[in-house]
């Protein structure tokens, strides 16, 4: 059995804050995205250490949970993998 490619085109979505960072693992999950944390790419707005990459079909409703969610001061940004 070989393991899943990783979808080419993916999302990763920075933080202000850890607490809203684990905040919005903790909501991604719980609504079954496919969140990965991996430590955070350069960004004026990354404050903290840590960022939330998801496939770029799933960005869109990882935006509205972590907007219900009360999850403020993200960014995204769109990645393509060759």
């Amino acid at each position: 059995m070989s393991a899943m490619r990783p979808e080419a085109e993916f999302v990763v979505f920075t933080f202000a804050t850890t607490h809203d960072a684990l905040t919005a693992e903790e909501l991604l999950k719980q609504a079954g995205l496919d969140v990965v944390p991996i430590p955070a790419p350069s960004s004026p707005i990354a404050k903290c250490g840590l960022a939330m990459r998801l496939p770029a079909s799933q960005a869109l409703p990882a935006e509205e949970i972590m907007a219900a969610g009360g999850v403020v001061g993200h960014a995204s940004h769109h990645v393509q993998q060759d």
